[in-house]
């Protein structure tokens, strides 16, 4: 009987110790979603909490957990490096409806592709990079990808010939004149010179 007291009166002791110094923080996980995010660099901020999130990750959950009826604000430390994200619903009153709600969405940067075009005297030219086409019109000296995301990499190739000539890619980013590869820098980037000449 005596330990069973003294058992109860150190639980309780204990417990006022908690409450004292804020004890776990909460019983609540607050978490969300992500989307599009294909770069490193984003960080999550909470109440001092700074989160990480990597490329490819499609949800986040802070460690600290949170009281129902606390407040949190959820805010973007730091950018990830060639994109910009959002937060909508990141912050209100601590709830079993409300600390899943977040949400970040994110955009890559894109940026032009171009390069030049020599002896042009036909239409029916197509470039293609994946779904992505640019059809340069006869008499044009240069040919423009105009969104193209910072860092990938891609292959220009050339998916229909004008009418009456062979065109192929110089230089050394090509290996058989007709496509092209490369990285998308971090600014507008010129790709390689396309030839064409007569048949």
């Amino acid at each position: 009987m005596k330990n069973l007291y003294l058992r109860s009166m150190l639980a309780a002791a204990c417990a006022v110790t908690l409450a004292a110094c804020g004890g776990s923080g909460g019983n609540l996980y607050l978490s969300g979603q992500v989307s599009n995010l294909a770069k490193d660099g984003l960080i999550l901020l909470n109440n001092g909490e700074r989160l990480p999130v990597s490329a490819g990750q499609t949800s986040f959950v802070f460690t600290k957990l949170v009281n129902t009826d606390d407040r949190y604000d959820i805010s973007i430390a730091q950018q990830p490096k060639g994109a910009v994200c959002a937060i909508t619903n990141g912050a209100g009153k601590a709830s079993s409806y409300t600390v899943t709600t977040a949400f970040v969405s994110c955009q890559t940067n894109s940026y032009p592709l171009s390069g030049t075009i020599t002896g042009l005297t036909a239409d029916g030219l197509t470039l293609a990079i994946g779904n992505t086409t640019t059809s340069p019109l006869k008499g044009s000296t240069s040919y423009t990808f105009p969104n193209v995301n910072d860092g990938i990499a891609y292959n220009i190739s050339i998916a229909t010939y004008p009418a009456g000539l062979t065109c192929s890619f110089v230089g050394s980013a090509s290996a058989n004149g007709r496509d092209v590869v490369g990285t998308m820098g971090s600014a507008a980037t010129t790709g390689a010179t396309l030839n064409c000449t007569a048949q």
